[in-house]
């Protein structure tokens, strides 16, 4: 059913059993939002033109239902933005993207203002809101920070911990907004670590809530506890699609920061920050989850200034926890390093370094960026996607090597995809230094996700790479022999020359004394290597006819669509 038809059954309805108005509901605005948001471009790819621009459709399409003014100049002279809907008397004060780079809730602004005006005439909370409420909404406090896409200002101060200083001219407004109004409640919206979880239960993160205090004793005041209660407005608004996805913000005061010291000035302030989604969610449902949350905790406060929502239960709402959280989780395997002898019994977790811009589309990754958290027990992290490598090896990736300026004509973007293929994470190619520069332009357009990574150097090769001469065969290689006789066939000295498989391990890893090699897979390294299940041959251990499972470079497995 569309939004025109499911308005008209509500309005028959009404009309036909006395007392009956359609109102919204955490699933109605759900839905909605899905349906017929104003705003389609994701958070991250939401600029400070396009806040102008839809500021002037909004105030086109309905220009005695807002008001749209300039507060000022951020510190390089953007506009700063303020929208204003409601004829209340109770002033309600929402900011966001104070950090440049914490934009998910901006897009949701504009989203409310649209429904709200939408519905006014048919929806008696909507009406309600926009009667008994002045919403004063400034959707993009720091557009000098949103263009860089950084959390500082353009004078590299973070304006939420300028609040006593007010060197800049984005916190003087917002300071001057508070004093001439005098909010009932503000809403402070920002993004945090999209890996935390509620708590011990392992349950990510997708907003936290704080009801900010105005003193180091935490001193409950009236207008703190309506923060509280709105708190809890937000958890109620968010469990039919994120349950247990809810947890409270560190509550240590910060007598620097905004929200504190708003707070401190007679305006409670609710913290929302948003974290990450779970699978099957979208990125953008970020930006969704806001829309819902803000407009239910909105319709509390103008029915009964949040009365049905019980402020005991904030402090039920689990804390924040940062660091049992995981992207990957490779589990119940043995880890094979280049300098250990043997397979030891370790788990792997690691996180995909992905942008926000590519996480919601706007941008595609050009090279594979992750870090591996920890080696070791750590069966008790939880993770987006855990996968189980019991009876199986995790080998550490191989390095080669290729000299000469010739190369150049091999040494493409196909050859980097087939040694991949492969289990070769690194190229280090060998060019005289007058051609160092030019080398490393030709590596950049090279390089790239499901591709080993091309390094330049101006120095000769260490005598302990195999050194290609050729790109490798575009056959595939289902076991080590496999991979070992294309990578053989490609080079200069043929690996399966070696005496046994440690030899051979030895050479692809371009090591001569194991003594004297670190890890390759160990805290903050890139996330890249070869799971291989032995065959019953084996014998649990590795051997030439051992199966390669699966490959994985910088957080990829090859063959799988980018995370």
């Amino acid at each position: 059913m569309n939004r025109s038809s499911r308005i008209a059954v509500i309005v028959l309805a009404a009309a036909l059993v006395p007392g009956l108005a359609a109102a919204f509901t955490p699933q109605s605005l759900w839905a909605d939002w899905g349906e017929h948001r104003l705003v389609k471009t994701p958070a991250p790819c939401f600029g400070h033109d396009d806040v102008v621009a839809q500021l002037a459709v909004l105030e086109h399409a309905d220009p005695g239902g807002l008001e749209v003014r300039e507060l000022g100049k951020s510190a390089q002279g953007r506009s700063i933005e303020l929208m204003t809907l409601g004829r209340g008397d109770r002033p309600v004060l929402l900011w966001s993207q104070m950090h440049g780079d914490e934009p998910s809730a901006t897009p949701a602004l504009f989203d409310l203002a649209d429904y709200l005006l939408a519905h006014r005439a048919d929806d008696p909370d909507a009406a309600a809101i926009l009667d008994r409420l002045e919403l004063l909404v400034v959707p993009m406090l720091n557009p000098d920070g949103a263009s860089y896409y950084q959390r500082e200002n353009a004078q590299a101060i973070d304006i939420n911990r300028d609040a006593l200083r007010l060197s800049t001219p984005e916190g003087r407004l917002l300071k001057q907004l508070r004093d001439d109004y005098e909010p009932v409640l503000g809403f402070n919206l920002h993004d945090e670590q999209r890996r935390r979880t509620a708590g011990d239960t392992g349950v990510l993160v997708t907003n936290s809530v704080l009801a900010v205090a105005g003193d180091a004793d935490q001193t409950l005041t009236p207008g703190r506890e309506r923060a509280q209660r709105a708190a809890v407005a937000v958890e109620d608004a968010l469990a039919p699609f994120f349950p247990g996805g809810l947890a409270r913000y560190d509550d240590t005061f910060n007598p620097r920061a905004f929200g504190d010291n708003l707070t401190a000035w007679g305006t409670p302030v609710l913290l929302i920050e948003s974290g990450g989604v779970p699978p099957p969610h979208p990125f953008t449902d970020l930006t969704r989850a806001n829309f819902v949350a803000i407009l239910m905790t909105l319709k509390g406060l103008a029915e009964d200034d949040l009365a049905g929502y019980d402020a005991a239960r904030y402090a039920n709402i689990p804390e924040n926890d940062d660091g049992d959280r995981v992207d990957v989780l490779v589990s119940g395997g043995k880890i094979r390093q280049p300098g250990t002898d043997a397979a030891y019994r370790a788990d792997l977790p690691f996180d995909v370094l992905a942008s926000d811009a590519e996480r919601a589309g706007c941008s595609a990754p050009k090279v594979a960026r992750s870090r591996v958290r920890e080696i070791g027990d750590d069966h008790l992290l939880s993770a987006e996607t855990t996968i189980d490598a019991s009876g199986d090896i995790v080998l550490a990736p191989f390095r080669v090597g290729a000299s000469g300026w010739a190369a150049r004509h091999w040494l493409t973007g196909h050859t980097l995809a087939r040694l991949a293929a492969l289990g070769v994470a690194e190229v280090t190619w060998s060019v005289p230094e007058r051609r160092f520069i030019e080398g490393e332009k030709l590596a950049a357009k090279a390089n790239g996700i499901g591709r080993a990574r091309l390094v330049v150097s101006p120095n000769p090769l260490s005598r302990t790479l195999v050194r290609l001469l050729r790109p490798p065969e575009a056959r595939p290689a289902h076991s080590l022999s496999g991979i070992f006789s294309l990578l053989s066939r490609a080079s200069a000295a043929r690996v399966l020359g070696a005496t046994n498989l440690e030899e051979t391990l030895d050479r692809l890893w371009g090591i001569s004394n194991p003594l004297q090699v670190p890890p390759v897979l160990a805290p903050d390294a890139p996330a890249s290597f070869l799971i291989v299940e032995p065959t019953e041959s084996d014998a649990g251990e590795l051997a030439g006819d051992s199966v390669v499972r699966s490959i994985w470079l910088g957080g990829y497995e090859l063959g799988a669509p980018p995370r």
